[in-house]
């Protein structure tokens, strides 16, 4: 991987190309006022915060061009001997794309050095309309309801959303879509301080070449850079006494300069080296907010049920759990989840350094870390104490250098406005999945407390057949007692069979093993209790298994830019290496598995060396034996165990794997002659006791693991093992280490883009080419994990059907010994022995012995390389090619054709532990590590028309075609066994059309509003969709069907409302009159709503599709599917979020001055509550039917309390997951000086 690296940077450099950054590009023409004739050499320069970030000079007939610029808004200024200085105030400069700012100036004969102050004006019809989306700047962000990213892509007409997510884009699955940050393409998490977006686009369709890897739509956002001079700026929000959820936000950011470039009288000029970094601390005391708030059990309630978790049953042996009996008098209300608070910090920052007056060198980054509790409906009635913790860590940095080379004033060259770029950036995000209490500490989670057991040998009355004697003869071991002493690691489970001791505290029958413990209700080491009814989860149970994600991502982009003529033409390349890894332990299940591992191989008694019982030289009628040791039988954890208890690994002795204290790490054994002992373990349990295929546990996993040891030691990407490491490497004692290489896929890409002027036409033209290598084996015939002959290979079975083609798999009837040819296959087509095509080869190529194929090796059927190949490289090449055409000043044409492409997004990963585990598992179920890129293409036409001065209407229609995307396919009959994974075979199609009416600010109101009517189609919603049909047995549904996320109407609405001050004030106004110190009446004017607005943001639209059932089943069970897949709907669904605001400018002197900001955020103001999901017999979100429903009302009956059961049944169909979030509201106040 590095070798690819440096030989990829090296040809990077060499080509002067460089890395994709967002930039923009600012064209304009420089005219004379009064003549209207073009003034060539002006000086123009923009600014941004006071600093140079730009410059050019016009050419002979006026023109001008400035690039790249990044994404932001700007000040122009125009300079000319002989003309008085221009300056134009708050241009946008939008990522990808030309602003247009044409200059007039005004001739003087005079000296003037005071700039002419004009404000730019957005203008409503962009020439450059070659995409289709939107882009919102830093100042029309910071006074909307919601500021982060995602939300406000869901402002934008064709972009789903539920509830305020960021969901599908325009019929595409949500994976589709692809964000970045600063030319850095987002893995992890995407928050930002609120503070530090400076503008956020949104491409819809039309996407440049330089844009690949998605096939849905892209987010762009650009961080804000530092400023010619000092500011700073605090923000407070808080939810307290406003809602339930105790919402709590601080923000801080910081800019300006660090170093100034200095002329002849040592005065400041330029800033050199700027700055600006922001920072913020979110603390949510509810992370997960819910329409129906949850109903938990009273503290009383819950304190007594974790103390005394079991009652009698009253038959004299067994008991009940008092769970069972909980009714709706013992639940309370809360409106806000409990044990759900979640602290986020995020931070963000870069560096500008300007080396030179046409060299830039930015560097910055951000990290986001996030500590949490996740919310677990089905554990929010009893068991919320032990909600598990997740712990994010995602950041980022990138470091970018940009040379330009102007030309010359008196250039006449066609060759002009070069410019390169190279852009290097790191991606880390890692994650931690635990138990809040127990963490990595995994044999606390399973462990209740000390189990010791008391054994005696036993006997029967008989005749042993060495000796010949008749006595009593030994024939096993008899547990007489369990003694339990309860651990406070685990508290509340330990109190099941605390409290079992003392319900039952007769020994015989009740605690002398730990069968008759489990049978009564009691609890050993790695068991939790069981759920309440099936349905709800019980006090204490452990939620989580201990899981660490370590995600890498290194990338090297560039770009080349060059005007030559007409054509604004550019290059780029980009390469991006992935390095993720993971491991995870199901630790819970570690007790029941040592239990297994421990004294397996001395289970039998050594029955050929009777041992006689003797009282001085007298037989006793009585025989007995050793344990017989069988070092083939003997376990890698029992050898460990024994070695850290000092015990001869060979030896005999029976440990007693239960008796262990976790805090003294003693453990109790029996030796040879069956005194019982306890030894100190050297240290305590630890997983490296364990060999990995121990922890398979025969496809029960308790751990898996890429870039990893089953140890969860890091392997370094030099050290990683070859797929043949895993079947055949081994340690020192012999020991499969079944090492896994990390995950390393490598992603290329290159592109030519020219965007030039014919007459009125706008092209963009471009092509570009991607490359994918998974970097992986993959099995080469997927239908077997053996290799197996072909008909070219097959002549002693007689001869074949003509239309069998060389390569076609040929299968037989027997495996050791085949006789006769039952069948063949090409790919996924079956053919019987006479070569008809056949649906179901397990009928018609099964002799007896299931269908086989004729393997290569009949005699060594084990899992090698020989079965594998190297992932093929996938290149996909993608033409995009679309126009803008200005009729006029008052309307316009655009249109597109694009091809995108995406690497695989799901369930790509290959294991070898997944084709190992195959023989053991029952219904396999592995990630397909040769799947391929999913497509797009892409048509839209469209019309921006200007209705008045300050708004337009734009019409767009658009159609989709998306190929090869991911879903869940069986692989019936291949061999040794049948299997689930996934293909490239789901089709999707998607038309719309969308209506956008855009009203600049007119009076006091600014609106953008749009209507989408869309027809989402497709045989998949998701990589899951068919995975409960195809494990039926049924086949690949190869029909259309509305996708789950197929929204037919969607309006998308962002209304401000906003009075100014001084004389553009037009609100209501309070007159008092007042005497003046000289005693004249005056009259004072108050503006009650001056610099105060209110923002709206509405969403919504018809309801999405869902299955109808035609039959009614108990929650968590699949009904049959009533009428067509996804043929009805859900009701229609609104949310409105809104902002009010007041603008207070404080002004401390003439030079100082800051600005005040308070408002109150309302999201979900009317507190709609959506319905998200419903039953599929009902139609309804809080009533499944299976109450009510005549079939069932006789096993309802049987439960031990028929009215808890309906009272806890009720409450757990009503799922908060049905619902839309509810109202909340935060008060912010924000001070930028």
């Amino acid at each position: 991987m590095i070798r690819n690296l440096l030989l990829t940077i090296g040809l990077v450099l060499i080509a002067s190309l460089s890395v994709f950054s967002q930039s923009g590009t600012l064209r304009g023409k420089v005219i004379d006022k009064t003549t209207k004739e073009a003034i060539p050499f002006v000086n123009i320069i923009v600014e941004l915060g006071g600093t140079q970030t730009g410059g050019t000079t016009s050419d002979f007939d006026g023109n001008y061009t400035i690039k790249p610029i990044t994404p932001g808004k700007y000040n122009l200024k125009a300079t000319f001997v002989g003309y008085k200085p221009i300056m134009v105030q708050g241009i946008v400069i939008k990522s990808d794309q030309i602003s247009f700012q044409n200059i007039e100036m005004e001739s003087t004969m005079i000296t003037i050095e005071e700039f002419e102050v004009t404000s730019y004006k957005v203008p409503l019809i962009d020439k450059d309309k070659t995409s289709v989306g939107a882009t919102m700047t830093s100042e029309e962000i910071a006074k909307m309801p919601n500021r982060s990213a995602n939300a406000i892509a869901t402002t934008v007409g064709g972009v789903f959303s539920a509830d305020g997510e960021r969901g599908s884009v325009r019929g595409q699955r949500a994976e589709g879509t692809v964000m970045y940050i600063d030319g850095i393409r987002v893995r992890g998490s995407s928050s930002l301080p609120e503070s530090a977006i400076e503008q956020v686009s949104v491409i819809l369709s039309g996407v440049p070449a330089q844009y690949g890897d998605a096939t849905g739509g892209i987010i762009n956002v650009t961080t804000k850079g530092p400023s010619r001079e000092f500011g700073a700026g605090i923000e407070l929000q808080t939810s307290q006494y406003l809602d339930a959820f105790g919402y709590n936000r601080a923000g801080l950011n910081m800019q300006g300069p660090l170093l100034w470039q200095r002329n002849e009288q040592k005065e400041k000029t330029n800033a050199i080296l700027g700055y600006f970094v922001a920072g913020e601390v979110t603390y949510n005391k509810d992370s997960r907010p819910t329409a129906t708030g949850v109903y938990k059990v009273k503290d009383e309630v819950l304190r007594e049920l974790e103390l005394n978790p079991l009652r009698l049953t009253g038959s004299g042996f067994g008991t009940y759990y008092n769970t069972n009996f909980i009714q709706r008098k013992d639940l309370e209300y809360l409106k806000a989840t409990p044990n759900t608070n979640n602290l986020d910090i995020n931070a963000s920052g870069k560096l500008d350094i300007k080396t030179g007056p046409n060299i830039n060198l930015s560097i910055g980054g951000s990290v986001n870390y996030s500590d949490g509790r996740a919310f677990n409906f089905a554990n929010s009635m009893f068991n919320y104490d032990k909600n598990t913790q997740v712990t994010d860590k995602t950041w980022r940095v990138f470091g970018r250098f940009t040379q330009r080379f102007p030309a010359a004033k008196d250039s006449k060259s066609l060759v002009k406005n070069v410019y390169y770029s190279i852009q290097a950036d790191y991606t880390r995000y890692n994650q931690v999945v635990q138990d809040p209490d127990h963490k990595d500490n995994l044999f606390n989670y399973g462990y209740l407390g000390k189990y010791e057991t008391s054994k005696i040998r036993s006997y029967e009355f008989g005749l042993d057949t060495v000796s010949g004697l008749t006595a009593f003869v030994h024939n096993g071991f008899r547990d007489t007692l369990v003694a339990f002493t309860p651990s406070d690691v685990n508290a509340i489970t330990a109190n099941y069979t605390r409290q079992y001791y003392e319900l039952y505290p007769f020994t015989s029958g009740y605690h002398d093993n730990l069968n008759n413990i489990i049978s009564g209700g009691g609890l050993l080491n790695g068991m939790g209790g069981s759920a309440v009814y099936g349905i709800w989860g019980s006090p204490g149970s452990i939620q989580s298994n201990y899981t660490i994600t370590d995600n890498e991502q290194y990338s090297i982009n560039g770009n080349l830019s060059a005007d030559i003529g007409n054509h604004a033409i550019q290059f780029g390349f980009i390469y991006e290496q992935r390095i993720d890894r993971f491991y995870t332990y199901a630790p819970v299940g570690l007790w029941s598995l040592m239990r297994g591992l421990t004294n397996a191989h001395i289970e039998q008694l050594d029955v050929q060396n009777p041992k006689f019982v003797t009282l001085d030289g007298v037989f006793l009628d009585t025989i007995y034996f050793d344990r017989k040791y069988d070092a083939l039988s003997q376990r890698n954890f029992d050898i460990s165990l024994r070695q850290k208890m000092g015990l001869p690994v060979d030896g005999t002795d029976w440990i007693d794997i239960d008796s262990y204290d976790i805090n003294s790490y003693t453990m109790n054994y029996y030796d040879a002659e069956g005194k019982r002992h306890t030894v100190a373990l050297s240290e305590a349990l630890s997983i490296d006791m364990f060999s990995p295929d121990e922890l398979y546990d025969n496809g029960n996993l308790l751990t898996n693991y890429s870039g990893y040891t089953y140890t969860g030691e890091k392997t370094k990407l030099k050290d990683s093992p070859s797929f043949d490491d895993f079947f055949t490497k081994r340690d020192e004692n012999g020991m499969y280490t079944r090492e896994i290489a990390p995950f390393t896929p490598i992603y290329m890409a290159g592109f030519v883009q020219d965007k030039f002027a014919f007459d009125d036409l706008i092209f963009n033209i471009g092509v570009r080419v991607d490359r994918f290598d998974a970097n992986q084996k993959v099995l080469t015939d997927p239908y077997t994990l053996y290799p197996a002959k072909t008909v070219a290979e097959v002549n002693d079975l007689g001869s074949h059907p003509q239309n069998m083609g060389s390569d076609y798999v040929v299968y037989v009837d027997n495996l050791r010994t085949p006789t006769a040819i039952t069948g063949y296959r090409n790919g996924n087509v079956w053919y019987d022995a006479d070569g008809l095509v056949v649906t179901d080869p397990s009928i018609s190529l099964d002799a007896g012995n299931g269908v086989t194929p004729y393997l290569q090796d009949r005699n060594n059927i084990s899992v090698s390389s020989e079965a594998f190949s190297d992932y093929e490289p996938q290149i996909s090449v993608m033409p995009r090619i679309s126009f803008s055409f200005p009729i006029s000043e008052e309307a316009l044409f655009f249109a597109h054709y694009d091809v995108l492409t995406q690497r695989p997004t799901y369930a790509l990963r290959m294991s070898p532990l997944d084709y190992y585990l195959i023989p053991f598992t029952g219904s396999p179920d592995i990630s397909n590590p040769n799947l391929k890129p999913e497509k797009t293409i892409d048509y839209e036409l469209g019309f921006q028309q200007r209705l008045s001065q300050s708004s337009s209407l734009t019409l767009s229609a658009y159609y989709r075609e998306i190929r090869d995307q991911i879903q869940a396919f069986r692989y019936t009959a291949a061999y040794p066994k049948t299997y689930y994974s996934y293909n490239n075979i789901d089709f999707s199609t998607v038309k719309g059309l969308t209506v956008t009416y855009d009203l600049r600010r007119t009076s006091n109101a600014r609106v953008r509003a749009s209507y989408t009517l869309q027809f989402a189609n497709g045989t998949g919603s998701n990589p899951e969709f068919a995975k409960g049909l195809i494990q039926t047995g049924q086949p690949n549904l190869r029909t259309l069907f509305p996708l789950s996320f197929d929204r037919r109407h969607a309006l998308n609405l962002m209304l401000d409302y906003r009075f100014a001050e001084g004389k553009e004030y037009n609100g209501p106004v309070i007159r008092r009159k007042k005497t003046d110190a000289a005693g004249a009446e005056v009259i004072k004017s108050t503006q009650l709503l001056k610099n105060t607005g209110v923002n709206f943001t509405i969403f919504g639209g018809s309801g999405t599709p869902y299955t109808r059932s035609s039959k009614i089943v108990p929650i968590g069970q699949s009904g049959i599917i009533e009428g067509s897949i996804n043929g009805s709907r859900l009701p229609w669904q609104f949310r409105i979020d809104g902002r009010i605001d007041k603008d207070i400018n404080i002004q401390w002197s003439e030079k100082r001055s800051s600005y005040l900001n308070i408002y109150i955020q309302v999201l979900n103001i009317l507190d709609a509550k959506n319905i998200l999901n419903v039953y599929s017999a009902t139609g309804n979100p809080d009533d499944d039917g299976y109450l009510a429903a005549a079939e069932y009302q006789n096993l309802i009956n049987t439960q031990l309390d028929p009215q808890s059961f309906r009272d806890l049944y009720s409450l757990r169909i009503n799922s908060p997951g049905n619902y839309s979030s509810p109202r909340q509201i935060r008060l912010g106040i924000s001070l930028n000086f």
